[in-house]
């Protein structure tokens, strides 16, 4: 029985999400319930529900959404920028310590040559306690970051 429950609920949110597309390509100039809630198999309500969310959200497709913050501009320290140029939350900056970190995401085995490339901000993540060379074992302290030039 819960098989079918769980099916059931499956194929009504299916229905539902192919609805909300179908809502979203129906466009901006919209004013009534868009055609297709009877052959997915809703009622009339649930249409009507999902027609005023989209309505709402101005009938924006999901990728419209998903990207919208897609043009935020960002300075050379990650910080955002506002439409003029001027930092959003200029306390992130007070706060943020200078960085002096390694000059690069490669990282270099002393030892054997083993080399990492890892993301900016993740280096913890790979050298975390115990670390060792995955070639010849070497310690954390043999893989500096190897400068740009190289």
């Amino acid at each position: 029985m819960q098989l079918v429950c769980n099916s059931s609920l499956s194929l009504r949110l299916i229905a539902e999400a192919a609805y909300q597309s179908v809502v979203q390509d129906g466009g901006k100039d919209q004013s009534e319930l868009t055609d297709g809630w009877e052959v997915l198999g809703l009622d009339k309500d649930t249409a009507t529900r999902i027609f005023i969310e989209e309505a709402s959200e101005g009938f924006k497709k999901d990728a419209e959404t998903f990207y919208e913050d897609a043009n935020v501009q960002f300075n050379d320290k990650g910080l955002r920028l506002n439409e003029d140029g001027s930092l959003q939350n200029p306390k992130e900056a007070e706060a943020e310590p200078e960085d002096e970190g390694p000059v690069s995401n490669v990282y270099e085995c002393s030892q054997c040559g083993y080399t990492m490339f890892i993301a900016e901000g993740r280096e913890s993540k790979f050298f975390g306690e115990g670390f060792t060379c995955p070639e010849c074992g070497a310690p954390k302290d043999e893989f500096p970051a190897r400068e740009d030039d190289e």
